[in-house]
């Protein structure tokens, strides 16, 4: 059995709400369209066609794509990266945000969206 040594939930992100994010992530100075699979403040799971190696560090990008775009930058250290149908999915720890009261609000909002959608 696998023990989650994780200190915070994972918060998934559905489907729906995808198309109001857009994240990248940077590889070799330049920035890479990615796909979040789960996140927390301490870690993320994401897909990309860039490969990563175990322990890069680098910076990624989360945009909310509304009229009032909001925008957070935050560092990761890469804990594992492998490949999967032509994607390669990346597991890292989150080492650095830039607006810890921004993201504290994007977890408020995406756990709100999260609870309404599993009550309908």
């Amino acid at each position: 059995m696998k023990i989650d040594n994780r200190k915070e939930p994972r918060h998934d992100i559905p489907d729906p709400c995808r198309k109001y994010l857009t994240f990248t992530v940077r590889h070799d100075k330049e920035q890479v369209a990615a796909v979040i699979g789960n996140f927390s403040r301490n870690g993320i799971l994401f897909e990309s066609c860039r490969q990563f190696a175990v322990g890069d560090r680098t910076e990624c990008c989360l945009r909310l794509n509304k009229a009032n775009s909001r925008e957070i930058t935050f560092g990761i250290e890469v804990m594992y990266c492998y490949e999967n149908k032509g994607v390669f999915i990346t597991g890292a720890s989150v080492h650095e945000i830039s607006q810890h009261k921004w993201f504290d609000a994007f977890e408020q909002l995406f756990d709100m969206i999260v609870t309404r959608q599993g009550a309908s």
